[in-house]
């Protein structure tokens, strides 16, 4: 079909493809760029060709170009998004808008758009330039649940001074009571799904379904309000065994132990309200906490198996006294006793002919002081003070540590942290894949998918477990050399420093940091 004839040459449209034919010769090529600008639906496709027949003028049809449609739709790959482009002239789309329009719906009929649709004739159109007719409505995907569970307070005592009085506090025990609230879930939701411009459904995501981990025997859970809500089945201190919460046995004495009560074996957690009187011992599997601000005096012993020691008050030990813990203990102020904890020992204000032993002795460093005795750690030694005036001979020892031993578990660690979040990705692809093909009602029950939700579970435990061990070891790492003796305000004459079987003897009134690289005691 001719769709365009003057003196020199006729242009033919066959299959949507544009022909020309140049019967006399002496035209002006560039006289072809008006033709095209007039009409919009001429795409040039082959430069070469219409040069080389306008030039030779031999009457033959050839192949230059393509015919576009007058009213050119494009539905985007997921069909949310429709759009023209107006192949013509301006000046025909103000002369004829209502008949345009009318091509403009056919066109997109054609297409099968029939959603989503804009109020086009609203808005200025361009010709010849993309304009979006029709979006599709996006699925609203279902909410993941929302688990929250009893947070235990920080086990991070705070020296302050209010005036004249000072605080040394903690709760290292979070007691509940039986019904107590420790944890609950918001179930995920379904979803809503959308609609593509043709009118197909888009599936929403099921929201991911996160599992409660709590310890049957002590916790049970309930419907409540729409939500699953964790609650004590029994008084005890909440605690945690890994991810899964618990409510441990706990016995309360709401006095002190003496006579009246006998030594205290207890298997859990125990919590004293009064003291503990001289000769008299506590042994107990998990945390001990002695509240009354007296402190103790001479009792034989205070020992927790699995857990750590709060003395809210202080020890007058007598040379007697004697205090362990696998994990911290958490004292005021320590005379005469033996204080051994399997990571740290920390102390508010004084340690005074005390034998203390942990990984770190930690004695606080503006108001601390630690005067006479052996104290000894594996790692880290902080202070104010050490010594005194009269020159009390005052013993600091530390075993120091394989700083290169150390870096080097740290980087493996890194690395099987690394390789852990690589497979969890890989796992949450997998149900992502699940999530997006599949109705939450066809994935939520299937075997392989919950296979995949268990394994990504573990593997973030897995994660989470690593980063507690990573924070360990980048504790050890911010110490300085090897082994290391932090001095905030003063070490006095007699202070006996021995870190990694390097030793110093203070001759003179000094601060600072001490600690030692390469069998090398430095001072910095």
């Amino acid at each position: 079909m001719e769709v365009f004839k003057n003196e020199f040459l006729a242009l033919i449209a066959e299959d949507n493809k544009l022909f020309i034919a140049v019967i006399h010769p002496g035209y002006n090529l560039k006289d072809f760029n008006n033709v095209i600008l007039e009409n919009p639906t001429f795409q040039l496709c082959n430069f070469m060709g219409l040069k080389n027949a306008i030039e030779e003028a031999s009457g033959k049809k050839v192949h230059i170009g393509n015919i576009k449609p007058r009213i050119d739709v494009i539905v985007t790959s997921d069909e949310m998004e429709a759009k023209i482009i107006l192949n013509i002239t301006a000046k025909e789309f103000i002369e004829k808008k209502v008949e345009i329009s009318t091509e403009i719906i056919d066109a997109l009929n054609a297409k099968g758009v029939t959603e989503g649709l804009c109020n086009l004739f609203n808005k200025p159109i361009n010709v010849q330039k993309e304009v979006v007719v029709a979006e599709g409505i996006p699925p609203t995907h279902g909410q993941d649940a929302v688990v929250q569970y009893f947070k235990l307070s920080e086990k991070k005592p705070l020296v302050q001074e209010d005036g004249s009085v000072n605080h040394y506090d903690l709760n290292l025990i979070d007691n509940v009571k039986a019904n107590a609230w420790v944890g609950e879930k918001i179930p995920p939701t379904e979803g809503k799904p959308g609609k593509t411009v043709t009118g197909k459904l888009v599936p929403a995501r099921y929201g991911r379904d996160i599992k409660l981990k709590y310890d049957r025997k002590t916790i049970a859970e309930y419907n409540e309000d729409g939500k699953i809500v964790l609650r004590a089945l029994n008084d005890g201190a909440v605690k945690f065994e890994g991810e899964k919460i618990k409510v441990d046995n706990h016995l309360v004495i709401p006095r002190d132990v003496g006579y009246e009560t006998g030594n205290i074996h207890f298997d859990g957690y125990v919590t004293i309200e009064g003291t503990v009187k001289d000769g008299f011992s506590v042994t107990a599997k998990n945390d001990i906490e002695i509240k009354s601000p007296m402190g103790i005096g001479a009792v034989d012993k205070i020992v927790s198996l699995t857990g750590s020691v709060y003395i809210k008050g202080g020890i007058f030990g007598k040379a007697i006294a004697k205090v362990e813990a696998h994990k911290n203990v958490f004292v005021k102020y320590c005379n005469e006793c033996t204080i051994t904890a399997g990571d740290d020992i920390n102390v508010g204000f004084y340690a005074l002919d005390s034998n203390l032993t942990a990984k770190r002795v930690l004695i606080d460093p503006l108001h601390g002081k630690i005067i006479g005795g052996v104290i000894s750690a594996q790692i880290q030694i902080v202070s104010g003070i050490i010594g005194n005036k009269s020159e009390k001979k005052t013993l600091i020892n530390v075993s120091g540590f394989d700083r290169l031993a150390i870096k080097a578990e740290f980087e493996n660690l890194l690395c099987k942290y690394k390789d852990l979040l690589q497979e969890a990705n890989k796992t949450k692809r997998q149900l992502e894949i699940f999530e997006s093909s599949l109705s939450g009602a066809e994935y939520a029950n299937m075997e392989e998918y919950n296979r995949y939700i268990r394994q990504y579970d573990e593997v973030v435990d897995q994660i989470k477990s690593l980063d507690e061990h990573r924070q360990r070891l980048q504790k050890i790492l911010e110490t300085k050399g090897e082994g290391e003796v932090g001095i905030f305000k003063a070490a006095y004459p007699e202070t006996y420093l021995n870190i990694k079987n390097m030793q110093k003897r203070i001759n003179t009134i000094v601060n600072g940091s001490f600690y030692v690289i390469n069998r090398e005691l430095r001072q910095g």
